[in-house]
């Protein structure tokens, strides 16, 4: 796959933007479109980068492109990082590099909420997904056109496998090795993932640049898409792109 197209006698650059735990890839509609004329862009779900290697196969080995992920989609893009080629950029939006809370992860969810959550979407996915809708959108209301992957037969394995991941992954050490730039975006006022989350991020990833948001929560890539945009395609631009860069 190669990470640039021609459009106008210009090479576009390739985005990739993956997406938030139960979260589809249309709700990246809105961050989408305003880079589309900057980037070759593909939105990804969650769920569908999962499995072991998958986001990382799809990535351009020879040519620089930009990886975005949100909350676990954060989490997929940093453990993915390593194989980003030399001035690629990564962009991490209301994620963490450990979501469960611990001794030294005491910004995490405690384990037994993620637990709980597991069992209750097993015997009531769609109140499940609800609730984790009005959390997200907090401190708003949710928004009536949030795109949501769904509960069939084929989305619950999915969204039980996310949960896990939440539940076991630990990307420290991957969060410490990352190598491009990097810009952090975060809600000032998101319950899911705390913002003292990212600021671990912006410690241990080397150079990033963290940047928040008031009165938004977790859905900032639906709340407030735009404000993404426009932070990626600076931070691309000034930093990233630029002749003397690196």
């Amino acid at each position: 796959m190669l990470s640039v197209i021609m459009q106008n006698d210009r090479m576009k650059t390739k985005l990739f933007l993956v997406s938030g735990w139960a979260f589809g890839e249309a709700a990246l509609a809105g961050v989408a479109e305003p880079l589309a004329s900057e980037f070759d862009v593909t939105r990804l779900a969650a769920e569908d980068a999962l499995p072991s290697g998958k986001l990382a196969e799809m990535l351009p080995s020879d040519q620089p492109c930009v990886l975005v992920g949100w909350s676990l989609g954060g989490m997929l893009a940093l453990e993915a990082a390593e194989h980003l080629a030399e001035g690629s950029m990564l962009v991490l939006i209301g994620s963490t590099a450990k979501f469960t809370g611990g001794d030294e992860t005491p910004h995490g969810v405690p384990v037994a909420e993620v637990r709980s959550m597991s069992i209750l979407f097993r015997r009531q996915p769609q109140e499940t997904l609800a609730n984790f809708l009005r959390q997200s959108a907090l401190p708003h209301e949710p928004l009536a056109d949030v795109n949501q992957t769904g509960t069939d037969q084929d989305d619950c394995p999915k969204l039980l496998e996310g949960l896990k991941y939440l539940r076991d992954a630990d990307l420290r050490d991957a969060a410490d090795r990352v190598g491009v730039a990097t810009l952090i975006l975060h809600g000032a006022d998101d319950r899911v993932i705390s913002p003292a989350a990212s600021a671990d991020l912006s410690r241990r990833i080397s150079g990033s640049r963290l940047k928040t948001i008031d009165d938004v929560g977790h859905d900032l890539p639906v709340r407030n898409p735009q404000w993404i945009a426009s932070n990626l395609l600076e931070f691309w631009k000034n930093d990233v792109a630029r002749p003397d860069a690196g």
